[in-house]
């Protein structure tokens, strides 16, 4: 390895531990980590913005501001109402409603912190009703939410695909999705019959803040607005009707139905930018210029040499595979953690007969371990919980993460060892 490129690693680790550690967002340390490549392999500093992913940038801030509209005129507590109101009394529905919705909202390019924010606090004023129910419904929103947004309408899913592009690898972004689909049903179907044991056995029968609850009945779900409701939801279908069947750009389409819905109705702007993931833009943003750097100096072609010649393909796809899952339960960003991890993965295996299968077993779990309590998700079912019980709460998901962490990417691997690699 060249001086630079050995830098440009150091520098990668550095901003890695400083992020796990001092909980500083990734795209920022990156971004001053670029700074210091540039100058020091002589690099002209314009190339620093070469390899901004403005598309994704575009993709995340359209979807966010079309969402804003649907949370903002109540059409979005149309939908979760009507579908909760579906399972009347039938409680081991609940679990699947909130998958379902969760999952819906990532598929059509959401980012999965605002149907989690939106839904874990509703679980938990639904959860009141059926006793000891509130842990594996929650988990039902995460996991829906979370790991289906491999969508390719999805930022985490158009960030695997913009990955796999610049590696000169292809693969099918909607079968992604599907493996997805099944491997989070199995999983959930699976810890829905482990809490439901752990249940009768008196364990886990943890309920939320009484508090949370009130303010719930407080708010209610009143729409004040009935025509911007109507036309947010329109506005949603033309939005899916436009990318999926007319294969329209994600992040334009949903910008122009956000102007259009803001000219009309005028709701409050501040109110719409609150609801961008700005944390999540400047990640990708900053992570993947500092990838692009990488490229540039030759880092992660020496890395893949390195690798062919180290080991057998086996042992490095176990290796990234159990990397990916780990990191993810010690960085609060998934994304994250994948934007680093997957440039490996496609260096390595770009020929492989079975990429897609790789990139399933690499990928996939990172979804799954978002429900750890340092994550924002686990953070929020911790909170909503009875404060007495929290700390219960907070073992029991770490236990969770911990053991889908140990199970989760090992069976993963069998399919592309299968197909060969």
């Amino acid at each position: 390895m060249t001086t630079p490129q050995t830098l440009s690693l150091v520098l990668l680790l550095v901003v890695l531990v400083l992020a796990i550690w001092k909980k500083v967002n990734i795209g920022t340390l990156s971004l001053g980590a670029g700074l210091i490549l540039v100058l020091a392999a002589g690099i002209p500093t314009k190339e620093i913005y070469q390899d901004f992913p403005a598309s994704l940038v575009v993709l995340i801030i359209g979807v966010s501001l079309m969402f804003s509209h649907l949370e903002i005129s109540g059409s979005i507590r149309w939908v979760i109402d009507g579908a909760f109101r579906v399972v009347g009394e039938r409680k081991a529905l609940i679990p699947w409603v909130g998958f379902v919705l969760g999952g819906f909202l990532s598929t059509i390019g959401i980012f999965s912190s605002g149907p989690v924010a939106i839904l874990v606090p509703l679980i938990a004023f639904i959860s009141v009703k059926y006793r000891g129910t509130y842990l594996i419904n929650a988990l039902g929103v995460i996991i829906g939410a979370v790991s289906l947004g491999m969508s390719p309408l999805n930022p985490t899913g158009a960030t695997v695909q913009k990955l796999a592009a610049d590696a000169g690898v292809t693969y099918s972004g909607w079968g992604l999705w599907f493996v997805t689909l099944i491997v989070t049903i199995v999983t959930l179907a699976a810890l829905q019959v482990i809490f439901g044991i752990l249940g009768r056995r008196g364990k886990l029968l943890v309920e939320p803040q009484a508090s949370h609850v009130e303010e719930r009945n407080a708010t209610g779900g009143r729409v004040e607005n009935v025509p911007y409701a109507v036309a947010s939801l329109v506005g949603l279908a033309v939005f899916i009707l436009c990318v999926v069947v007319l294969t329209f750009d994600v992040g334009l389409t949903a910008m122009a139905v956000a102007a259009l819905l803001q000219l009309i109705f005028r709701p409050s702007q501040k109110a719409m930018f609150s609801q961008v993931p700005w944390g999540a833009v400047l990640l990708i943003g900053g992570l993947l210029t500092y990838l692009g750097l990488l490229r540039s100096v030759g880092t992660l072609d020496a890395i893949q040499s390195a690798m062919d010649g180290a080991a057998s393909g086996v042992l490095v796809l176990i290796a990234l595979a159990y990397l990916t899952a780990l990191l993810c339960n010690v960085e609060s960003s998934a994304l994250g953690v994948l934007s680093m991890t997957m440039p490996l993965v496609f260096g390595v295996f770009a020929d492989s007969p079975a990429i897609f299968w790789i990139v399933a077993a690499v990928a996939i779990p990172s979804g799954l371990m978002v429900m750890n309590p340092i994550h924002i998700a686990g953070t929020l079912v911790v909170g909503n919980a009875e404060e007495e019980r929290q700390n219960d709460v907070f073992r029991a998901f770490l236990a969770t993460s911990l053991a889908l962490t140990a199970v989760v990417p090992g069976l993963l691997a069998l399919f592309p060892l299968v197909v060969g690699l």
